[in-house]
């Protein structure tokens, strides 16, 4: 059975108007009222309603904080900026021939107020009025449709979103969308590109992707940032490539699903020299996905990668099939070309298990725990630090967007919409 949309009514005048409410709404949702002025801020605060219809006239109300007529600005402070709020007003011309509702529109929405619209009395009392069925429905269509609207307009028409440092690592994800559903777009000087992809059990899951103009931590902690707050992305995926640790028993090839992220490279800077602080970010638990077919599918997309270079350039390339590591990934603003490094970088932040370093993952855990979203980067291992070289940018691309396509074919990664 489907679960109704629950709605907050806010009216001083219910004991002539709650039978009205009652025919308009409370077929398709589940109904609150605000009967006792006293405790209406209690109620607020308890209520985990997903929108709220105001009256605009509450001078029958007493604001238990002031004693003076309760004001519809307090109750909108009350109910915060994140709920849909949908204004009642009695009379839409005399409303604007007064000038007291287009400020009030306008000032909350300019104060980030998610005030949505406003309904007229009109609305909810012509489908109780309305003796002729056909009418009555019809009213009530229209009616829930435009709720409807306002309770789903800031969910994410993306199921997820797709962050690369560079191009060449978005490519080989963007080769398994439907070729009809890539679109671009450039959003607040942000560079989009929107598709599909279909799961096994034909599922389509429309996701946007971006990549950074400059590698780093600031650039991909801006896009994730764009991406949850402005697109509404719930899941901010991040693949590509990274440099290993050999030493930690990691090879050319290998992908990396960190547990954790670790900037390595703050401190303070004292008369005896920089000290350092160490900070640490991780995903959720739903970001560290294990999954128990990862060696085959690592395997098929080595094959997959192998046969491709051979019919394409009638060679091959000198790598062993990729394993899997779950473990700590230090994330670095520069590139590491030198021997050693990451050995020492392990005994700095008293972390055996790191295993590979990038330049972005600390910034997308971050953002994540911040903004409260899904997080997970994807790396697979380019170079090893001792052994720098772009050889393999290609191959390691490709495991990295193509495991992450797998996950996500496979059905691995959860969408709760999805049933």
């Amino acid at each position: 059975m489907e679960i109704k949309k629950k709605i907050l009514v806010i009216d001083d005048d219910l004991g002539a108007r709650k039978e009205f409410y009652k025919e308009a709404l409370e077929e398709r949702y589940e109904v609150n009222y605000t009967d006792n002025a006293d405790l209406i801020y209690d109620v607020i605060g308890r209520s985990k309603s997903d929108l709220y219809i105001i009256d605009l006239n509450l001078s029958l109300f007493t604001d238990p904080k002031t004693n003076q007529p309760l004001m519809v600005e307090s109750i909108l402070e009350a109910v915060g900026k994140n709920k849909p709020i949908i204004i009642l007003s009695g009379d839409y011309s005399a409303l604007m021939d007064n000038g007291r509702l287009t400020p009030i529109i306008k000032n909350s929405a300019e104060e980030g107020f998610n005030v949505c619209s406003f309904f007229t009395w009109e609305d909810i009392r012509k489908v109780k009025e309305e003796s002729r069925m056909d009418y009555k429905n019809s009213y009530k269509d229209a009616l829930y449709t435009r709720i409807d609207f306002f309770i789903n307009k800031d969910r994410s028409p993306y199921d997820f979103g797709i962050i690369c440092a560079l191009d060449e690592e978005l490519a080989p994800f963007m080769a398994r969308a439907i070729p009809d559903s890539i679109s671009q777009n450039q959003i607040d000087g942000i560079h989009y590109k929107r598709s599909l992809i279909k799961t096994q059990s034909g599922h389509e899951l429309n996701f946007v992707a971006a990549c950074s103009s400059r590698m780093g931590i600031s650039d991909a902690g801006i896009i994730a940032s764009h991406m949850a707050t402005r697109l509404g992305v719930k899941k901010i995926f991040m693949i590509g490539v990274c440099g290993g640790r050999e030493s930690a028993g990691v090879d050319i090839g290998d992908v990396i699903i960190p547990s954790e992220s670790i900037a390595f490279q703050r401190g303070k800077l004292k008369e005896d020299g920089f000290s350092s602080e160490v900070e640490s970010s991780k995903p959720k638990e739903s970001g560290i996905v294990k999954c128990d077919k990862a060696p085959t599918i690592l395997h098929e997309l080595f094959r997959e990668y192998v046969d491709k270079m051979v019919n394409e350039s009638g060679c091959t390339i000198d790598i062993k099939k990729p394993n899997i590591h779950y473990d700590v990934m230090a994330c670095a603003d520069y590139v590491i070309d030198k021997e050693g490094v990451l050995d020492e970088i392990s005994k700095t932040i008293a972390h055996r298990k790191l295993c590979a370093v990038d330049m972005e993952s600390y910034a997308i855990f971050r953002v994540g725990e911040i903004l409260d979203i899904e997080t997970l980067v994807i790396k697979s291992v380019m170079d090893l630090t001792n052994k720098k070289s772009d050889k393999f940018k290609s191959y390691t691309s490709f495991i990295a967007a193509n495991y992450l396509y797998q996950l996500l074919y496979r059905e691995e990664i959860v969408f709760p919409n999805l049933g």
